[in-house]
C-alpha cells in the first residue's frame, strides 16, 4: 500500500522491540553484577540500538556495522549511567520534598522476554507549584522543579559526530476536573513552563520536547481528592534518541492501561426499589456464628442497591438493565497488549475496568518541540485495521435501530482516525423508517492483544437517546465480539448489550 520510503520508519519501531533479543534485565545485573558487567550489558544494547538505528534509516552494511560500534560505545556508559540517574533523581527529589516516582524505562523483546534499558521515566506530583487554574509557576514551585532540572542537567555528555543527543519529553497532567479541552490546554502550557526551566539549566532546547495530555492518563481514582492529587502530576521521559522518544509516545497513546481509572467525577447515584432481585443483594438465612469467648458475630447485611444517574430522559428504551457500577466486565475481558517498553515495579492495573459511565471523552496534545514548535516526527503509518476503515456499524437492539460510524481505527497504536456520529430509528421492527437525527459524538479507543475497545461518547447528553457506547471489535478479523449501549430512562442509567455489523 506504501512504498518503502514511507513503511521505513515503522521498521525501526518494530526493530526496537525485537531487536534488543539477549540482554539481560538492566535492573538486575547492576544490582548483582560489578560495574563492568553493566558497562558490557549496556554495550550490547547500545549496539543493537545503533545498528537498528542506521538500519532503519536505509543504511548500507557498513554504516550498520559502524552504527553498531558507536551505538556500543554509548550504551557501555548508558547501562550503568542510567541507574546513577534513577538513584541521584531520587535522593533530588527527596531533598527538594517533592512526591515524586523515579524508574527506568526498558525495552522489551516480544518473543524472548529480555529486557534492556533505553531510558527513564520520573512522575512528579505537582501539589502546589501551580496555582489552581494557572500555567505560571509558584516561586517554591519553580526553586524545586529548578534543583530537578539541574540534574537532568548534568552528565548528558556530548554526543559525537552523527550521535544523537539525549532527548527530554515533559507531560502535563491534570485531574478530570473542569472540561476536557481546558485540562489539555492547562497541562500543555504547564508542560512548557517545566521545558523552560530544563532549557534554563542547560538542557538544548532542540533536545526538548513537551506535550499536554490533559485527564486522559489518571494513574488514580479521580472521585476522591486523594487521587486527584495523584493525577495533577508532570512527567518526565528521558532517552537516547527521537527515534526512541516517537516509539514511546506512541506506546502511550490508546493505552488501556489508563481505564483502570475513569475520568468523570463521583457518579450521581440513587437508591434501588427492592423488587428485582436480579439486581439487589439477597439476604442470608443462615444462623449468625457463635464465638464461645465472645457476643454472637452478626453476619454482614448487603449495601444498599443503588442505579447510576445519567443526564437527559433518553426516549428510545433499548430494554436494558439498570446500571449499578461504573465497573465493566466486558471492558475487563480485554487482554492487554504487549507493549514495547516496560518500567521497572509498574505500579499500574493491567486491564481496563471502568465502563463509558464512569470515563469521559479523553483529549491529549501533540508532542512539540521546544525549540521550532514543530510537531514530533511520528514513525507510524495511516494503515487501518480490517474493517475498521471508515465504515458504519449497527444493529436492531429491542426492536429499534442503532448504528455508530464511520469507525476508523489506525493500525499504529489503535488511534481513532474520525469522529463517529450516532443515529438511531425507532421502532424499526414495527416497520418505522423515521430516523433520528445525526448525533455528533466523540470516540477513544485502547488496544488489547487481540481486541480494541472503541468508547463512543454522544457529546449532547441532555438531547441524545444514548449516552455512550462501548464496543469490541476482533482486530484480526475486522468483527464486532461484544458491545454495549448505555442509556437514560427517566434519568437512571440502563445498560443493553449491542452487537453491530457493517452496514452494507
Amino acid at each position: 500500500m506504501f512504498g518503502s520510503s514511507f513503511m521505513r520508519p515503522t521498521a525501526l519501531a518494530a526493530a526496537v522491540a525485537l531487536g534488543l533479543s539477549g540482554c539481560a534485565t538492566i535492573d538486575k545485573t547492576l544490582g548483582d553484577n560489578s560495574d563492568g558487567f553493566a558497562c558490557g550489558a549496556g554495550a550490547l544494547a547500545g549496539a543493537v540500538l545503533g545498528g537498528v538505528i542506521v538500519a532503519a534509516a536505509g543504511g548500507s552494511s557498513k554504516q550498520i556495522a559502524a552504527g553498531s560500534v558507536a551505538g556500543g560505545a554509548v550504551g557501555c556508559v548508558a547501562g550503568y549511567a542510567y541507574k546513577q540517574r534513577v538513584d541521584r533523581l531520587k535522593a533530588v527529589a527527596s531533598a527538594q520534598g517533592l512526591q515524586a516516582q523515579v524508574r527506568e524505562i526498558e525495552a522489551v523483546d516480544a518473543s524472548s522476554g529480555k529486557k534492556a534499558t533505553v531510558g527513564l521515566e520520573a512522575q512528579v506530583q505537582l501539589q502546589e507549584m501551580f496555582p489552581s487554574g494557572s500555567a505560571s509557576l509558584t516561586d517554591d514551585g519553580r526553586r524545586k522543579l529548578s534543583a530537578l532540572a539541574q540534574e537532568f542537567a548534568s552528565n548528558r555528555g556530548k554526543a559525537q559526530p552523527g550521535q544523537a543527543t539525549k532527548k527530554v519529553l515533559v507531560v502535563g497532567h491534570t485531574d478530570s476536573t473542569g472540561g476536557a479541552e481546558l485540562n489539555q490546554r492547562l497541562s500543555e502550557q504547564r508542560a512548557r513552563a517545566v521545558g523552560d526551566i530544563l532549557a534554563s539549566a542547560g538542557i538544548a532546547r532542540q533536545d526538548i520536547y513537551y506535550q499536554g495530555a490533559g485527564a486522559s492518563r489518571p494513574l488514580a481514582d479521580n472521585t476522591s481528592e486523594a487521587g486527584r492529587a495523584q493525577n495533577r502530576r508532570v512527567e518526565f521521559v528521558e532517552v537516547d534518541n527521537e527515534q526512541v522518544l516517537a516509539k514511546r509516545v506512541n506506546d502511550e497513546r490508546s493505552n488501556a492501561k489508563y481505564l483502570a481509572h475513569g475520568t468523570a467525577a463521583q457518579p450521581k447515584v440513587k437508591a434501588q426499589a427492592p423488587g428485582n432481585k436480579a439486581q439487589v443483594a439477597q439476604k442470608t438465612d443462615k444462623p449468625a456464628p457463635v464465638n464461645d469467648d465472645k457476643a454472637p458475630t452478626l453476619p454482614e447485611q448487603p449495601a444498599a442497591a443503588v442505579i447510576v444517574q445519567l443526564d437527559g430522559k433518553g426516549g428510545i428504551d433499548f430494554g436494558g438493565t439498570p446500571v449499578t457500577s461504573t465497573q465493566s466486565t466486558l471492558a475487563s475481558a480485554i487482554t492487554p497488549k504487549s507493549s514495547t517498553f516496560s518500567i521497572i515495579s509498574p505500579a499500574y492495573a493491567s486491564a481496563p475496568v471502568t465502563s463509558c459511565v464512569g470515563d469521559l471523552p479523553r483529549v491529549e496534545g501533540e508532542v512539540k518541540n521546544l525549540a521550532t514548535g514543530a510537531t514530533l516526527k511520528d514513525y507510524s503509518t495511516n494503515d487501518f485495521f480490517p474493517g475498521l476503515n471508515g465504515q458504519v456499524w449497527g444493529s436492531k437492539v429491542n426492536g429499534h435501530v442503532a448504528t455508530v460510524g464511520p469507525v476508523g481505527i489506525l493500525r499504529d497504536n489503535a488511534q481513532v482516525a474520525v469522529a463517529p456520529k450516532m443515529q438511531f430509528i425507532a421502532n424499526a421492527a414495527s416497520g418505522s423508517r423515521k430516523q433520528s437525527p445525526v448525533y455528533t459524538s466523540v470516540a477513544n479507543s485502547y488496544e488489547g492483544e487481540t481486541q480494541i475497545l472503541y468508547r463512543v461518547f454522544a457529546l449532547d447528553q441532555k438531547r441524545t437517546p444514548v449516552s455512550c457506547m462501548d464496543i469490541v471489535f476482533d482486530k484480526r478479523a475486522g468483527s464486532a465480539v461484544a458491545g454495549e449501549i448505555y442509556y437514560p430512562k427517566q434519568n437512571n442509567a440502563y445498560v443493553a448489550q449491542f452487537k453491530p455489523k457493517l452496514v452494507r
